[in-house]
Protein backbone atom coordinates (compact mmCIF):
# COMPACT_ATOMS: atom_id res chain seq x y z
CA UNK A 1 0.00 0.00 0.00
CA UNK A 2 2.85 2.85 0.71
CA UNK A 3 3.88 1.74 -3.07
CA UNK A 4 0.70 2.78 -4.18
CA UNK A 5 0.76 6.10 -2.18
CA UNK A 6 4.40 6.86 -3.65
CA UNK A 7 2.59 6.73 -6.89
CA UNK A 8 2.12 10.99 -6.55
CA UNK A 9 5.84 11.41 -7.58
CA UNK A 10 4.88 10.76 -11.05
CA UNK A 11 2.71 13.07 -11.76
CA UNK A 12 3.32 16.46 -12.97
CA UNK A 13 1.20 19.61 -13.13
CA UNK A 14 1.16 23.05 -14.14
CA UNK A 15 0.31 26.46 -12.12
CA UNK A 16 1.18 29.80 -12.24
CA UNK A 17 4.28 31.13 -10.06
CA UNK A 18 4.09 34.55 -9.08
CA UNK A 19 6.12 35.15 -5.79
CA UNK A 20 5.62 37.65 -3.32
CA UNK A 21 8.22 38.06 -0.67
CA UNK A 22 7.44 39.63 2.78
CA UNK A 23 10.64 40.82 4.51
CA UNK A 24 12.12 38.30 6.92
CA UNK A 25 13.50 38.90 10.59
CA UNK A 26 14.72 36.33 12.94
CA UNK A 27 12.72 34.60 15.82
CA UNK A 28 14.51 32.62 18.39
CA UNK A 29 16.58 29.37 17.24
CA UNK A 30 17.26 31.37 14.03
CA UNK A 31 13.98 30.73 12.40
CA UNK A 32 13.23 33.74 10.42
CA UNK A 33 9.93 35.29 10.68
CA UNK A 34 7.89 35.87 7.12
CA UNK A 35 4.60 37.54 8.02
CA UNK A 36 1.35 36.54 5.66
CA UNK A 37 1.53 39.75 3.73
CA UNK A 38 -2.04 39.60 3.61
CA UNK A 39 -1.74 41.12 7.53
CA UNK A 40 -2.06 40.20 10.92
CA UNK A 41 -5.65 39.82 10.69
CA UNK A 42 -5.19 37.20 8.05
CA UNK A 43 -6.39 33.30 9.29
CA UNK A 44 -3.54 30.89 8.91
CA UNK A 45 -4.09 27.25 8.39
CA UNK A 46 -1.47 24.44 8.24
CA UNK A 47 -1.71 21.78 6.04
CA UNK A 48 -0.58 18.47 6.96
CA UNK A 49 0.09 14.28 6.21
CA UNK A 50 0.41 12.21 3.17
CA UNK A 51 -0.56 12.52 -0.32
CA UNK A 52 -4.45 13.10 0.20
CA UNK A 53 -3.45 16.26 2.08
CA UNK A 54 -0.62 17.04 -0.32
CA UNK A 55 -2.78 16.80 -3.68
CA UNK A 56 -3.17 14.38 -6.14
CA UNK A 57 -6.66 15.56 -7.74
CA UNK A 58 -6.10 15.47 -11.96
CA UNK A 59 -5.71 19.65 -12.31
CA UNK A 60 -8.31 20.22 -15.48
CA UNK A 61 -9.19 23.58 -15.06
CA UNK A 62 -6.97 27.00 -14.54
CA UNK A 63 -7.66 28.57 -10.73
CA UNK A 64 -7.39 31.86 -10.78
CA UNK A 65 -5.52 33.68 -7.95
CA UNK A 66 -7.74 35.26 -4.96
CA UNK A 67 -6.27 38.41 -3.72
CA UNK A 68 -7.47 37.03 -0.01
CA UNK A 69 -6.14 33.41 -0.12
CA UNK A 70 -1.84 33.21 -0.08
CA UNK A 71 0.56 30.51 0.75
CA UNK A 72 4.08 30.30 2.45
CA UNK A 73 5.52 28.22 -0.44
CA UNK A 74 7.71 25.01 0.61
CA UNK A 75 10.26 27.27 -0.85
CA UNK A 76 9.32 29.74 2.33
CA UNK A 77 8.17 32.48 0.04
CA UNK A 78 4.84 33.56 0.20
CA UNK A 79 2.97 33.89 -2.64
CA UNK A 80 -0.68 33.40 -3.93
CA UNK A 81 -1.75 30.11 -3.54
CA UNK A 82 -2.46 28.70 -7.00
CA UNK A 83 -2.52 24.81 -7.14
CA UNK A 84 -0.10 22.74 -7.17
CA UNK A 85 0.05 24.31 -2.91
CA UNK A 86 2.27 21.22 -2.53
CA UNK A 87 5.21 22.05 -4.64
CA UNK A 88 7.10 19.49 -2.97
CA UNK A 89 9.99 19.01 -5.65
CA UNK A 90 11.59 22.74 -5.03
CA UNK A 91 11.30 22.16 -1.19
CA UNK A 92 13.49 24.21 0.59
CA UNK A 93 13.81 21.54 3.67
CA UNK A 94 16.10 18.72 2.99
CA UNK A 95 13.50 16.38 4.55
CA UNK A 96 11.44 16.23 1.54
CA UNK A 97 13.89 15.37 -1.00
CA UNK A 98 15.34 12.55 1.97
CA UNK A 99 12.29 11.20 2.85
CA UNK A 100 11.17 11.43 -0.85
CA UNK A 101 14.14 8.99 -1.85
CA UNK A 102 14.20 6.87 0.65
CA UNK A 103 10.42 5.65 0.53
CA UNK A 104 11.66 5.31 -3.50
CA UNK A 105 14.63 3.18 -3.71
CA UNK A 106 15.01 2.86 -7.14
CA UNK A 107 15.13 7.43 -7.46
CA UNK A 108 18.25 8.15 -8.35
CA UNK A 109 19.44 11.19 -7.02
CA UNK A 110 19.99 12.23 -10.60
CA UNK A 111 16.72 11.67 -11.49
CA UNK A 112 15.72 13.69 -8.41
CA UNK A 113 17.56 16.50 -9.55
CA UNK A 114 15.76 16.55 -13.39
CA UNK A 115 12.51 16.57 -11.53
CA UNK A 116 13.34 19.40 -9.50
CA UNK A 117 14.93 21.40 -12.13
CA UNK A 118 11.98 20.41 -14.44
CA UNK A 119 9.65 21.88 -11.56
CA UNK A 120 11.55 25.14 -11.47
CA UNK A 121 10.58 25.76 -14.81
CA UNK A 122 6.61 24.36 -14.22
CA UNK A 123 5.25 23.78 -10.76
CA UNK A 124 4.68 19.75 -10.41
CA UNK A 125 1.93 18.36 -8.12
CA UNK A 126 -2.11 18.21 -8.21
CA UNK A 127 -4.71 19.52 -6.27
CA UNK A 128 -6.28 19.05 -2.95
CA UNK A 129 -8.82 20.29 -0.61
CA UNK A 130 -6.91 23.58 0.80
CA UNK A 131 -8.12 25.78 -1.95
CA UNK A 132 -11.73 24.37 -2.02
CA UNK A 133 -11.58 24.85 2.08
CA UNK A 134 -10.26 28.67 1.74
CA UNK A 135 -12.53 30.01 -1.20
CA UNK A 136 -15.45 28.25 1.69
CA UNK A 137 -13.40 30.32 4.48
CA UNK A 138 -13.03 33.67 2.81
CA UNK A 139 -16.85 34.12 1.46
CA UNK A 140 -18.44 33.05 4.63
CA UNK A 141 -16.55 35.23 6.63
CA UNK A 142 -14.29 37.74 4.62
CA UNK A 143 -11.29 37.23 6.66
CA UNK A 144 -8.56 36.38 4.64
CA UNK A 145 -6.78 33.12 5.06
CA UNK A 146 -3.09 31.83 4.73
CA UNK A 147 -1.92 28.44 3.92
CA UNK A 148 1.05 26.61 5.04
CA UNK A 149 1.65 23.83 3.12
CA UNK A 150 3.68 21.11 4.89
CA UNK A 151 2.39 17.71 3.57
CA UNK A 152 4.38 14.94 2.17
CA UNK A 153 2.95 11.58 0.33
CA UNK A 154 3.57 7.82 1.56
CA UNK A 155 4.62 9.24 5.16
CA UNK A 156 2.84 7.38 8.31
CA UNK A 157 2.59 8.69 11.42
CA UNK A 158 6.02 7.83 12.65
CA UNK A 159 7.43 10.00 9.70
CA UNK A 160 5.49 12.44 12.00
CA UNK A 161 7.10 11.97 15.34
CA UNK A 162 6.76 15.22 17.48
CA UNK A 163 10.45 13.35 18.54
CA UNK A 164 12.18 15.41 15.76
CA UNK A 165 11.76 18.77 16.48
CA UNK A 166 15.05 19.23 17.70
CA UNK A 167 15.92 17.70 14.10
CA UNK A 168 14.22 20.97 12.03
CA UNK A 169 14.21 20.78 8.71
CA UNK A 170 15.59 17.45 9.00
CA UNK A 171 12.50 16.06 9.99
CA UNK A 172 8.53 16.57 8.88
CA UNK A 173 7.04 17.08 12.41
CA UNK A 174 10.38 19.82 13.20
CA UNK A 175 10.05 21.65 9.78
CA UNK A 176 6.28 21.85 10.13
CA UNK A 177 6.53 24.08 13.71
CA UNK A 178 9.50 25.57 12.23
CA UNK A 179 7.04 27.22 9.18
CA UNK A 180 4.49 27.99 11.94
CA UNK A 181 6.80 29.78 13.65
CA UNK A 182 8.39 31.56 10.34
CA UNK A 183 4.42 32.88 9.75
CA UNK A 184 4.71 34.33 13.32
CA UNK A 185 3.26 31.39 15.37
CA UNK A 186 -0.46 32.54 15.66
CA UNK A 187 -2.60 30.03 13.35
CA UNK A 188 -5.86 29.16 13.49
CA UNK A 189 -5.36 25.54 13.23
CA UNK A 190 -4.20 22.34 11.21
CA UNK A 191 -5.93 20.46 8.68
CA UNK A 192 -4.75 16.59 8.43
CA UNK A 193 -5.53 13.87 6.07
CA UNK A 194 -3.67 10.91 6.82
CA UNK A 195 -4.10 6.83 7.75
CA UNK A 196 -3.66 5.05 4.80
CA UNK A 197 0.31 3.99 5.08
CA UNK A 198 -0.66 3.29 8.95
CA UNK A 199 -3.08 0.68 7.74
CA UNK A 200 -1.40 -2.31 8.00
CA UNK A 201 -1.08 -5.28 10.57
CA UNK A 202 2.14 -3.88 11.42
CA UNK A 203 1.27 -0.02 12.33
CA UNK A 204 -2.21 -0.05 12.76
CA UNK A 205 -2.03 -0.88 16.65
CA UNK A 206 -0.40 2.32 17.50
CA UNK A 207 -2.12 4.50 15.19
CA UNK A 208 -4.46 5.90 18.20
CA UNK A 209 -1.59 6.67 20.66
CA UNK A 210 0.85 7.91 17.88
CA UNK A 211 -2.13 10.40 16.42
CA UNK A 212 -3.07 11.61 19.92
CA UNK A 213 0.06 11.97 20.99
CA UNK A 214 1.08 14.07 17.79
CA UNK A 215 -1.64 16.14 18.38
CA UNK A 216 -0.93 16.85 22.30
CA UNK A 217 2.39 17.70 21.36
CA UNK A 218 1.68 20.16 19.00
CA UNK A 219 -0.68 21.87 20.89
CA UNK A 220 2.49 22.04 23.39
CA UNK A 221 5.20 23.10 20.80
CA UNK A 222 3.13 26.15 19.21
CA UNK A 223 2.02 26.73 22.53
CA UNK A 224 -1.85 26.96 21.28
CA UNK A 225 -3.75 24.37 24.33
CA UNK A 226 -6.70 23.88 22.34
CA UNK A 227 -5.60 24.16 18.96
CA UNK A 228 -8.33 22.91 16.37
CA UNK A 229 -7.47 19.88 14.55
CA UNK A 230 -9.79 19.09 11.42
CA UNK A 231 -8.67 15.68 10.05
CA UNK A 232 -9.98 13.63 7.64
CA UNK A 233 -11.56 10.16 7.87
CA UNK A 234 -9.70 7.96 4.82
CA UNK A 235 -11.58 7.03 2.02
CA UNK A 236 -10.92 4.11 -0.51
CA UNK A 237 -8.70 2.31 -2.10
CA UNK A 238 -9.25 -0.10 -5.48
CA UNK A 239 -7.31 -2.79 -5.16
CA UNK A 240 -8.00 -6.60 -6.49
CA UNK A 241 -6.30 -7.85 -3.36
CA UNK A 242 -8.66 -7.65 -0.06
CA UNK A 243 -6.20 -8.91 2.23
CA UNK A 244 -5.80 -5.04 3.97
CA UNK A 245 -9.36 -4.31 4.38
CA UNK A 246 -9.52 -5.38 8.15
CA UNK A 247 -6.76 -2.75 8.92
CA UNK A 248 -8.64 0.27 6.56
CA UNK A 249 -11.75 -0.53 8.53
CA UNK A 250 -9.59 -0.44 11.54
CA UNK A 251 -7.79 3.00 10.92
CA UNK A 252 -11.40 4.06 9.77
CA UNK A 253 -13.38 3.37 12.83
CA UNK A 254 -10.27 4.80 14.85
CA UNK A 255 -10.53 7.99 13.23
CA UNK A 256 -14.29 8.74 13.77
CA UNK A 257 -13.75 7.93 17.73
CA UNK A 258 -10.81 10.01 18.12
CA UNK A 259 -12.53 13.23 17.64
CA UNK A 260 -14.01 12.38 21.42
CA UNK A 261 -10.89 11.95 23.18
CA UNK A 262 -10.10 15.69 22.79
CA UNK A 263 -11.40 19.56 23.10
CA UNK A 264 -11.38 20.69 19.22
CA UNK A 265 -10.62 17.63 17.31
CA UNK A 266 -13.54 17.18 14.61
CA UNK A 267 -13.47 14.59 12.03
CA UNK A 268 -14.43 14.82 8.50
CA UNK A 269 -15.46 11.86 6.09
CA UNK A 270 -14.37 11.08 2.69
CA UNK A 271 -16.09 7.57 2.02
CA UNK A 272 -18.44 9.09 -0.85
CA UNK A 273 -16.12 10.85 -2.78
CA UNK A 274 -15.02 10.33 -6.22
CA UNK A 275 -11.29 9.26 -6.94
CA UNK A 276 -8.84 10.42 -9.83
CA UNK A 277 -7.02 7.19 -9.27
CA UNK A 278 -6.85 3.95 -7.63
CA UNK A 279 -6.26 5.76 -4.12
CA UNK A 280 -6.00 9.84 -4.63
CA UNK A 281 -9.55 11.76 -3.86
CA UNK A 282 -9.91 13.54 -7.09
CA UNK A 283 -10.65 17.38 -7.90
CA UNK A 284 -14.10 17.36 -7.67
CA UNK A 285 -14.29 15.71 -4.47
CA UNK A 286 -11.52 17.46 -2.97
CA UNK A 287 -13.98 20.38 -3.73
CA UNK A 288 -16.55 19.03 -1.31
CA UNK A 289 -14.31 17.82 0.95
CA UNK A 290 -12.45 21.54 1.06
CA UNK A 291 -16.22 23.12 1.59
CA UNK A 292 -17.09 20.29 4.26
CA UNK A 293 -13.95 21.14 6.47
CA UNK A 294 -15.44 24.90 5.85
CA UNK A 295 -18.43 24.04 7.58
CA UNK A 296 -16.86 22.45 10.43
CA UNK A 297 -14.43 25.53 11.16
CA UNK A 298 -17.43 27.91 10.49
CA UNK A 299 -19.67 26.30 13.02
CA UNK A 300 -17.14 25.17 16.09
CA UNK A 301 -14.50 28.07 15.63
CA UNK A 302 -16.62 31.34 14.13
CA UNK A 303 -19.79 30.09 15.73
CA UNK A 304 -22.10 31.12 12.30
CA UNK A 305 -25.38 29.72 12.18
CA UNK A 306 -26.54 28.35 9.45
CA UNK A 307 -23.29 25.78 8.54
CA UNK A 308 -22.81 21.92 8.95
CA UNK A 309 -21.32 20.08 11.68
CA UNK A 310 -19.64 16.54 11.74
CA UNK A 311 -22.27 13.41 11.57
CA UNK A 312 -21.63 10.36 13.64
CA UNK A 313 -23.46 7.02 14.05
CA UNK A 314 -25.87 7.37 17.41
CA UNK A 315 -27.89 3.77 17.51
CA UNK A 316 -29.53 1.41 16.37
CA UNK A 317 -32.89 -0.07 16.56
CA UNK A 318 -34.45 -3.48 15.57
CA UNK A 319 -37.81 -2.77 14.01
CA UNK A 320 -40.55 -5.38 13.95
CA UNK A 321 -40.54 -7.00 10.81
CA UNK A 322 -43.34 -6.93 8.03
CA UNK A 323 -43.30 -10.82 7.38
CA UNK A 324 -40.55 -13.33 7.12
CA UNK A 325 -38.24 -11.92 4.64
CA UNK A 326 -38.83 -7.95 5.13
CA UNK A 327 -36.41 -7.29 8.16
CA UNK A 328 -36.15 -3.51 9.56
CA UNK A 329 -33.20 -1.67 11.02
CA UNK A 330 -33.63 2.01 11.81
CA UNK A 331 -29.98 3.54 12.15
CA UNK A 332 -29.64 7.00 13.36
CA UNK A 333 -27.51 9.81 13.54
CA UNK A 334 -26.11 12.86 15.41
CA UNK A 335 -24.95 16.23 13.94
CA UNK A 336 -27.50 16.29 10.87
CA UNK A 337 -28.33 19.11 9.33
CA UNK A 338 -31.92 19.17 7.24
CA UNK A 339 -31.91 14.96 6.33
CA UNK A 340 -30.32 12.36 5.69
CA UNK A 341 -30.10 11.88 1.64
CA UNK A 342 -28.72 10.46 -1.16
CA UNK A 343 -28.19 10.86 -4.76
CA UNK A 344 -29.03 7.96 -6.26
CA UNK A 345 -29.84 4.63 -4.24
CA UNK A 346 -28.61 4.84 -0.63
CA UNK A 347 -26.01 2.47 0.03
CA UNK A 348 -23.17 1.18 1.99
CA UNK A 349 -24.48 -0.77 4.79
CA UNK A 350 -23.06 -4.36 5.59
CA UNK A 351 -24.40 -7.04 8.09
CA UNK A 352 -21.94 -9.46 9.28
CA UNK A 353 -22.60 -12.73 11.11
CA UNK A 354 -20.33 -13.71 14.25
CA UNK A 355 -20.22 -17.17 12.48
CA UNK A 356 -18.33 -16.62 8.67
CA UNK A 357 -19.89 -19.89 7.78
CA UNK A 358 -23.28 -19.33 8.32
CA UNK A 359 -26.04 -17.53 5.78
CA UNK A 360 -26.51 -14.01 7.72
CA UNK A 361 -29.04 -11.04 7.26
CA UNK A 362 -28.04 -9.75 4.02
CA UNK A 363 -28.60 -6.19 3.88
CA UNK A 364 -30.88 -5.37 0.50
CA UNK A 365 -31.84 -1.83 0.17
CA UNK A 366 -31.55 1.42 2.75
CA UNK A 367 -34.07 4.28 2.65
CA UNK A 368 -34.26 7.37 4.22
CA UNK A 369 -36.82 7.16 7.56
CA UNK A 370 -39.79 9.45 6.39
CA UNK A 371 -40.61 9.94 9.76
CA UNK A 372 -37.13 10.65 11.20
CA UNK A 373 -34.71 13.05 9.58
CA UNK A 374 -31.36 11.82 10.96
CA UNK A 375 -32.11 8.40 10.46
CA UNK A 376 -32.07 5.47 7.61
CA UNK A 377 -34.05 2.66 7.38
CA UNK A 378 -31.98 -0.51 6.51
CA UNK A 379 -33.81 -3.49 5.11
CA UNK A 380 -32.67 -7.11 5.29
CA UNK A 381 -33.09 -10.66 4.65
CA UNK A 382 -33.97 -13.15 7.54
CA UNK A 383 -33.91 -12.39 11.33
CA UNK A 384 -31.11 -12.18 13.56
CA UNK A 385 -30.80 -15.06 15.62
CA UNK A 386 -27.88 -14.26 16.73
CA UNK A 387 -25.22 -11.59 17.14
CA UNK A 388 -24.15 -9.66 14.18
CA UNK A 389 -21.78 -6.78 13.33
CA UNK A 390 -22.95 -3.95 11.41
CA UNK A 391 -20.84 -1.71 9.15
CA UNK A 392 -21.05 1.11 6.92
CA UNK A 393 -18.42 1.74 4.32
CA UNK A 394 -16.58 -1.14 4.90
CA UNK A 395 -13.88 -2.75 3.02
CA UNK A 396 -11.09 -1.02 0.96
CA UNK A 397 -13.00 0.00 -1.89
CA UNK A 398 -16.95 0.30 -0.72
CA UNK A 399 -20.20 2.00 -2.17
CA UNK A 400 -20.93 4.72 0.40
CA UNK A 401 -23.53 7.99 -0.67
CA UNK A 402 -25.26 9.05 2.52
CA UNK A 403 -25.27 12.81 3.34
CA UNK A 404 -27.25 15.36 5.01
CA UNK A 405 -28.70 19.02 3.85
CA UNK A 406 -25.69 20.69 3.91
CA UNK A 407 -23.58 18.04 2.11
CA UNK A 408 -21.74 16.47 5.24
CA UNK A 409 -21.01 12.82 4.88
CA UNK A 410 -22.17 10.07 6.81
CA UNK A 411 -18.58 8.12 8.31
CA UNK A 412 -17.63 5.03 7.65
CA UNK A 413 -18.09 2.99 11.13
CA UNK A 414 -18.28 -0.45 12.61
CA UNK A 415 -18.37 -3.23 13.94
CA UNK A 416 -21.73 -2.02 15.67
CA UNK A 417 -22.76 -4.48 17.72
CA UNK A 418 -26.34 -5.83 16.89
CA UNK A 419 -27.67 -8.60 19.58
CA UNK A 420 -30.80 -10.27 18.95
CA UNK A 421 -32.00 -9.69 22.66
CA UNK A 422 -32.74 -5.85 21.96
CA UNK A 423 -35.30 -7.39 19.43
CA UNK A 424 -38.79 -6.64 20.88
Amino acid sequence: MKTVTSLLLLSTFTASTLTLTARATEQGGGVPVLPCPLGPEADLWVLAGQSNMQGCGLITRTYPANPKIMMLDLSNEWMPAVPPIHRVYTAAAPVYRNTVLQKNPTLTVEAWDKIVADARKKPSGGVGLELSFAVSMVGATGRPVGLIPCALGSTAMADWDPAGLAKGELSLYGNMVRRIRMAGGKIKGLLWYQGESDAAVSTVGQFQAAFLNFVDCLRRDTGIADLPVIYVQISRVCMENQTGAPEWEQVRELQRTLAAQRRNLWVVPAIDLPLDDLIHVGEAGHERLGRRVAEVALTHLYHLPGHGTPIDFKSCEILPPLDVLHHRLRVTFSGVTGRIQAQGRPAGFELRSDDPKKDGPMVFKVEPDPEHPDAVIVWYSKAIEAPVRLYYGAGLNPYANLTDSLDMAVPAFGPIKIDPKSAP
